[in-house]
């Protein structure tokens, strides 16, 4: 469109113009008409330093929805090796969750929009991943915001939920066991003195709904009329994590402990007949779910419980969201329920095509899964420095001859350093029996967690065209690859007639 009001613009002014001021004039109008849409395009600038990330891959991580809390990556910074900054300019739609990662390790804030942030990365040891599972035992990474134009948002955030988290730790037994409603109260005015008029809405919602969580869990008041409080016909604050979290932990079990309106089998008939109809409907009959925006955040909410659950047959669950997608008129909620179909997706252990890579061995050969396609492969996420995965490796190793005509076998070394695979399979006694093949996962982390590699080690099985069929599969140790073992044909066996 602003190719042909340029060319209008041009037609009109031409017989007026020198070449020269031709030139002048259109870059004057790209830069009065276009810049402001660039800037629009990009509302939020993250400028960062920091000791020791020379050479490191840092990623900007989005959270799309706080209720399906599905990741995007926004953006990726490779920093040069002998430098210690980066920056990022991307465009978001509203106050997000925004998380700075390398590696396995993260740094969680709230983004604004128009926003500023000025990061400090402070001294920290990567390589603390060596000796420690950084995925199963999670280390944030050290940063603090060095300045912004947020009106102190983050700031604000981190006080109320320190306060709250000491008080807890000192008083949970009697605020949670005893009920004793002094100390609740002691606390709610604690943590009310933080905000003032000054505050932005979101911090003063964040406040409410923070209060709100510790009232709930408290039960130091009526249920339904802190729920009414709360909830009935209020404005529904979809980026206020605060407000997010509390909903969830008020209807986090409203479908798996069942409750007045309809009881867990009930549930199962309308997952099994796709009837989403009968269900929302019946959620409707709830005095405190009336509103149909409010119902069907708790559908959803329902949803994402019931799938986790593992009380209902998950594509239930996957066909009853698809047909949700078609019967809502909220934008929100068709983004919402797709992000947890996609969710959904990510967190198949069967069924579902294998997230392809590109990986390399010691000898800079590439493999990917292409290379596996015409048998079932048992994949093998091990660090080859720790003593459990050689154990399983030896275990495999003495199948390995018998399933090969079968099975292929392909393992991925998540050490740090391909060194230490090098050593293990090249310098190593134990390591240059292993026929079979090896590759350095190379710092990519994302795969990881593509694959839901939490511990080490973790075996994945899929069938010849790349589908899961399980993952995680039982260790070798467990007896998981014998059931395919192949059973001698009688014409093998030998029979010794007793003399």
């Amino acid at each position: 469109m602003f190719y042909f009001l340029a060319m209008k613009y041009k037609f009109l002014h031409i017989k007026f113009m020198t070449e020269g001021a031709i030139i002048r004039n259109t870059i004057l109008f790209i830069f009065v008409f276009l810049l402001p849409f660039g800037l629009n395009a990009q509302n939020l600038r993250i400028d960062g330093v920091g000791q020791g990330i020379g050479g490191k891959t840092i990623r900007l991580i989005s959270i799309s929805d706080n209720l399906s809390k599905l990741e995007k990556e926004e953006a990726v910074f490779r920093v040069g090796d002998e430098d210690s900054a980066f920056n990022f300019a991307i465009s978001i739609s509203n106050t997000s969750l925004i998380k700075i990662r390398i590696e396995s390790f993260d740094y969680n804030f709230i983004a604004k929009m128009g926003s500023t942030y000025k990061l400090r990365i402070l001294p920290f040891n990567f390589n603390i991943s060596d000796k420690v599972n950084t995925l199963f035992y999670k280390f944030p990474l050290p940063i603090i915001i060095d300045s912004s134009i947020d009106n102190s948002l983050n700031e604000k955030v981190f006080v109320i939920d320190s306060v709250i988290e000491e008080y807890m730790v000192n008083n949970d037994r009697d605020i949670l066991f005893y009920r004793d409603k002094k100390k609740v109260e002691k606390l709610i005015n604690m943590v009310s003195s933080i905000v003032d008029s000054s505050d932005s809405d979101y911090i003063k919602e964040y406040l409410k709904y923070s209060i709100g969580m510790i009232e709930y869990s408290s039960k130091v008041n009526n249920e339904i009329k802190l729920k009414t409080e709360l909830f009935f016909n209020k404005p529904i604050l979809y980026e206020n994590l605060a407000y997010m979290d509390c909903f969830e932990m008020v209807y986090g079990d409203y479908f798996t402990k069942g409750n007045k309106i309809f009881d867990k089998r009930t549930l199962e008939r309308w997952l099994e007949t796709n009837d989403y109809f009968s269900l929302i409907d019946s959620l409707g009959r709830d005095s405190l779910l009336r509103n149909e925006v409010f119902r069907e955040l708790v559908f959803l909410r329902g949803m994402k419980e019931a799938f986790f659950s593992q009380l209902y047959n998950r594509s239930n669950i996957v066909n009853m969201l698809e047909n949700f997608v078609y019967q809502s008129k909220f934008s929100q909620h068709i983004l919402i329920a797709k992000n947890l179909l996609d969710t959904f997706f990510q967190q198949s252990t069967y069924g579902v095509k294998a997230t392809d890579f590109t990986l390399k061995d010691i000898y800079n050969n590439y493999i990917t899964l292409d290379k596996y396609k015409e048998k079932p492969l048992i994949i093998s996420f091990v660090k080859v420095s720790e003593p459990a995965c050689l154990r399983e490796l030896n275990m495999m190793y003495s199948l390995v001859d018998t399933l090969s005509e079968n099975f292929n076998f392909l393992t991925i070394a998540c050490d740090k350093s391909l060194d230490a695979l090098y050593n293990f399979l090249v310098n190593s006694n134990v390591g240059v029996k292993y026929k079979w093949d090896f590759v350095h996962f190379e710092g990519k982390w994302d795969l990881l967690k593509k694959y839901n590699i939490i511990v080490f080690p973790t075996f994945v099985m899929l069938d010849s065209k790349g589908v899961i069929l399980q993952n995680p599969m039982r260790k070798p140790s467990e007896g998981s690859l014998l059931p395919y073992v192949p059973r001698p044909k009688p014409k093998d066996i030998e029979y010794v007639l007793p003399k």
